[in-house]
C-alpha cells in the first residue's frame, strides 16, 4: 500500500514537473494560458494522489474584456489614422485650396489695379488654372484615400472569413477531445488567439454554450458569425448603387443580411465610420465649394465686357449638371437613363446626398443624408408653370413614372425606362454635388478674355448744373448686351435694351428716352410696363432699367441729363473686375465665404482628428489595463513557476525517499525472518 501511495506522489509530481515546464517553455507564446495540475485524494479506504485534469488558468470575464477593450481600439486605431490623413490633405499649406485662393484672389487684385495690362490678366489666368487644379488634386486624393479604404476592407473581410472557419474547426476538434476526455488546452489557446482576431478585425459577441466547450459568435445586432462548428460568410462588394461606397453582407446558408450599418468596432468599424463621418461628408464639402466657386465666379464674369469689347464667355467650367443619379439594383421598376439631377440655386445647395424612397401608390420620402432629415410628400407643394426655380415644390404623374423634385437649390427628375409606376420601395440615390470638385477647369484661352469691364457706360451731361453723380451700375440681365463671345451691343439685345437717357424735370422727377437715334429720342419702355415721364427720384435708390440696375445720388436740377449706352472701347475699365474680387469676402456658403467655409470644413475634420487620437489614447490605456488584468490570471509567472518545479521536484524527492525507506523495511523485515 504504501509503495503505491509513494508510486502516486511520483506520477504526480513527474506530471507536474512536466506542467510546470511547459509553462516556463511557453512564457512569451502570445495567447498561452498558464496551466496547472488539479489534484485530488483517493477516496477511503484507497489513500494517495490522483490528477483530476489539467486545465487552463483563464477568467471568462477578463478574457471578454480584453476582447472588447482590443475591438475599441482597433476601431478608433483605424478611424484616427485616416482622420489624421485626411486633416493633413486639408490643412497643409501645400496642398490646401486655402492658400491656391488666397493666390487667385492676390493675383486678380492686380487686375482691379491695372486691368489693362497683358501681363497681369495672364497672370490670373495661370493663378485660375492653379486654383482648378487645385481642387481636382484634392478631390483626386480623397478618392485615393477612399480605394485606399475600400482595399482594406476588402482584405479584413477576408480575413474574418479565414478566422470564422478556424474557429468552427476548432470547436469541433475542442468537442472531439472533450468527448475522449483528452486534455485541449491548447487548442482553446488557438480559438482564443483566433476570437481575439476577430475582435479587432470586426468586434464579436462571444457566447459559451451551456453544458459544452463551443464557444459562439455573434456580430453587429446579434448576427451569428460561428455557431459550433458552422461558420458564416463576410462578402464584400462595391457599393449598391454608390460604387464609390462598400456593402458587407454576411451570408448565412442561401441568405444575405447587410451588416456594414451594424459593424462599429474592430478595424472594419472604424473604415466604415471613417467614410460615413469624415471622408464622404468631406468630400460632398468639397464638391459644393467648387460648385459654389465656379458658379459665382461664372455669374459674376458673366456680367463684364471683355478687354477687345465682348461679353464674357464662362470662367471656370459649368458644374450645376455633374450630378448623378443612381437606382438602387433591387428596384422593381428600372430607371429611365434621362433621370437626372441638376443644380438651379446654388445659395440654398447642401453638402449632402439624398435617398428617394417610394411607398404604396404615389407616396415617397426623400431624405436628406447629411443630417438624416426626412421629407414626405406633404412637405412639397405643387410647382407653377413658371421656369424660375421653385424650391420644396414637385410635379408628379404617377402613372406614366415621372416625379420631379425641387429641395435645398437641386432640381431632381426621375422617370421610369419603360413609363410605369414606381415600384414599391424603390430607391434612388442622388448625388448633386460629390463629384463637383472633380472636373472643374478654366474656361477661358486667354487673358484678353477676362471680362474686367462693365458693358453699360454712364455719363453725366457736361452742362449740368446739379450735383448728379452714378454711384454705381449692377448688371442683372447679361444676355440683355448681347451673348457670351459676343460684341456688347445696347441696340441689337436679345432683349429689347436700347442706350437710354434721363433727363431731370424742375419737380426732380425724371423722364427716361430711348436714344438710339439721337435726333429723334422716344419714350424708354421699361420692362415692367410703366411710365417713362415723370417718375419719381430718390437719391441712392436704384433705378431699375432692362437688364440693369443704376444707383445715382446727388441733387439734380432742371434739364440735367444721364446717359447709359453701350460700354465700347473700356480697356480701363475695372468695375466688373473689382465684382469678382469681393466676391472672396462674399458670403455666398451658409453665411461665409470660400475661404471660411473651407475653414470650417478643416476645423470639421481637425476636431475629428483630436479627438479621435485622444480616444485612441484612452481606449489604448484601456486595452492595456485588461491585458494586463488577463496576463495576471492567465499569463505565466516564471517566479511561480520555479516555486513549483522546486515543490514537484521536493515531492519527487519525498516519495522516492519514502519507496527507498519501504525498501529498506522490507529488507530488513526479510532478513529478521530468515527470509
Amino acid at each position: 500500500m504504501t509503495i503505491n501511495i509513494a508510486l502516486q506522489g511520483l506520477s504526480v509530481a513527474q506530471r507536474g514537473f512536466e506542467v510546470a515546464s511547459n509553462n516556463i517553455a511557453n512564457v512569451n507564446t502570445p495567447g498561452y494560458s498558464r496551466q496547472q495540475v488539479e489534484l485530488t485524494s483517493r477516496s477511503a479506504p484507497e489513500q494517495g494522489v490522483q490528477i483530476v485534469s489539467i486545465n487552463r488558468v483563464v477568467d471568462l470575464f477578463s478574457q471578454q474584456q480584453h476582447w472588447s477593450s482590443s475591438a475599441a481600439f482597433q476601431s478608433t486605431d483605424a478611424f484616427a489614422f485616416y482622420a489624421g490623413q485626411l486633416d493633413n490633405l486639408l490643412a497643409n499649406s501645400t496642398t490646401s485650396l486655402s492658400a491656391s485662393l488666397d493666390q487667385f484672389f492676390s493675383a486678380l487684385q492686380t487686375g482691379v489695379d491695372d486691368p489693362s495690362s497683358i501681363p497681369n490678366r495672364e497672370l490670373i489666368l495661370a493663378q485660375a488654372e492653379a486654383t482648378a487644379e487645385r481642387f481636382v488634386e484634392v478631390d483626386r486624393q480623397l478618392r485615393s484615400q477612399n480605394e485606399a479604404i475600400n482595399t482594406k476592407l476588402s482584405s479584413a473581410t477576408g480575413e474574418v472569413n479565414q478566422m470564422t472557419k478556424i474557429v468552427a474547426d476548432l470547436n469541433e476538434l475542442i468537442r472531439l477531445a472533450d468527448s475522449r476526455g483528452e486534455p485541449a488546452n491548447e487548442l482553446k489557446d488557438q480559438r482564443d488567439q483566433m476570437i481575439m482576431g476577430l475582435s479587432e478585425k470586426l468586434g464579436v459577441t462571444v457566447q459559451t454554450g451551456t453544458g459544452s466547450t463551443d464557444i459562439n459568435l455573434y456580430v453587429g445586432n446579434g448576427q451569428p458569425l460561428v455557431i459550433g462548428g458552422n461558420a458564416s460568410t463576410i462578402t464584400y462588394s462595391q457599393g449598391d448603387p454608390d460604387i464609390n461606397d462598400v456593402d458587407i453582407h454576411l451570408s448565412i446558408n442561401d441568405k444575405r443580411i447587410k451588416i456594414d450599418d451594424q459593424i462599429t468596432d474592430g478595424e472594419i468599424g472604424g473604415l466604415l465610420r471613417i467614410k460615413d463621418e469624415l471622408l464622404i461628408p468631406t468630400w460632398n464639402e468639397l464638391g459644393r465649394l467648387a460648385i459654389v466657386f465656379s458658379d459665382t465666379m461664372n455669374a459674376q464674369h458673366s456680367k463684364g465686357v471683355d478687354i477687345d469689347g465682348r461679353m464674357a464667355n464662362d470662367l471656370f467650367s459649368d458644374l450645376k449638371n455633374n450630378g448623378e443619379v443612381r437606382a438602387f439594383s433591387t428596384n422593381q421598376s428600372p430607371m429611365s437613363p434621362l433621370s437626372d439631377v441638376v443644380i438651379r440655386d446654388t445659395s440654398l445647395l447642401n453638402a449632402s446626398d439624398y435617398v428617394v424612397k417610394f411607398g404604396e401608390g404615389d407616396t415617397f420620402t426623400v431624405t436628406r443624408k447629411s443630417d438624416g432629415q426626412i421629407f414626405t410628400q406633404d412637405d412639397f407643394s405643387a410647382r407653377s408653370g413658371t421656369d424660375v426655380y421653385q424650391d420644396m415644390t414637385l410635379e408628379q404623374d404617377v402613372a406614366n413614372g415621372t416625379l420631379r423634385i425641387n429641395i435645398d437649390g437641386v432640381d431632381i427628375s426621375l422617370a421610369t425606362a419603360k413609363g410605369e409606376p414606381f415600384g414599391e420601395n424603390d430607391q434612388v440615390l442622388v448625388m448633386p454635388v460629390r463629384t463637383g470638385a472633380e472636373s472643374l477647369e478654366v474656361g477661358l484661352k486667354s487673358g484678353r478674355e477676362l471680362a474686367f469691364a462693365s458693358p453699360v457706360r454712364a455719363e453725366t451731361a457736361e452742362d449740368n448744373l446739379g450735383t448728379l453723380s452714378v454711384d454705381g451700375i449692377i448688371i442683372q440681365e447679361p444676355s440683355n448686351f448681347g451673348q457670351p463671345g459676343s460684341v456688347v451691343s445696347m441696340e441689337q439685345a436679345v432683349v429689347n435694351n436700347p442706350p437710354v437717357q434721363i433727363v431731370f424735370n424742375a419737380d426732380g422727377t425724371y423722364d427716361a428716352f430711348d436714344v438710339s437715334d439721337p435726333n429723334n429720342p422716344i419714350a424708354y419702355v421699361f420692362d415692367d410696363g410703366s411710365a417713362a415721364t415723370n417718375r419719381t427720384y430718390t437719391e441712392g435708390q436704384p433705378i431699375q432699367f432692362n437688364g440693369f440696375t443704376a444707383t445715382i445720388s446727388g441733387k439734380p436740377s432742371v434739364n440735367d441729363k444721364i446717359d447709359f449706352s453701350a460700354n465700347t472701347g473700356a480697356v480701363s475699365d475695372n468695375r466688373n473686375a473689382l465684382q469678382l474680387s469681393n466676391l472672396q469676402q462674399a458670403e455666398v456658403i451658409e453665411g461665409a465665404s470660400y475661404q471660411d467655409n473651407y475653414g470650417r470644413l478643416i476645423e470639421r475634420v481637425g476636431t475629428s482628428a483630436s479627438v479621435a487620437n485622444i480616444n485612441l489614447q484612452a481606449n489604448e490605456a484601456i486595452m492595456l489595463n485588461a491585458e494586463s488584468v488577463r496576463n495576471g490570471i492567465s499569463g505565466v509567472n516564471l517566479d511561480e513557476e520555479a516555486a513549483d518545479i522546486i515543490k514537484f521536484q521536493q515531492q519527487y524527492q519525498a516519495a522516492s525517499q519514502v519507496i527507498n525507506t519501504a525498501r529498506n523495511l522490507f529488507e530488513t523485515l526479510l532478513a529478521s525472518t530468515g527470509g
